[in-house]
């Protein structure tokens, strides 16, 4: 585990991974929720801290690469943070929306 940490760029890699695969969990969910809206609230309270905080790491991380491929996964991982940032905008702005 120690390794792992020392090594920025499979920290950012596994970062990228882990948030490609919560956002296919966050977007298979909401079109399921039809039938499973509670289901639905749930995972999202459980899922989003969980991407917030993976994605602020792997662009932490992101800083310390070395060569080519930093600018690259800087701007996978600040597109991360602004779809994050535009969601939760777009929950609080639309929350009581719906009647």
């Amino acid at each position: 585990m120690k390794n792992f940490f020392k090594n920025a760029l499979k920290v950012s890699i596994a970062s990228l991974v882990t948030s490609i695969i919560l956002y296919v969990v966050i977007i298979g969910l909401f079109l399921l929720s039809i039938d499973t809206a509670n289901i639905f609230g749930a995972v999202i309270k459980i899922t989003v801290p969980i991407l917030i905080f993976v994605t602020i790491l792997g662009f932490i991380y992101s800083f310390f690469i070395k060569g080519k491929q930093k600018i690259p996964f800087l701007i996978l991982h600040f597109i991360s943070l602004c779809v994050i940032s535009f969601g939760i905008y777009l929950a609080t702005s639309f929350q009581d929306f719906a009647p």
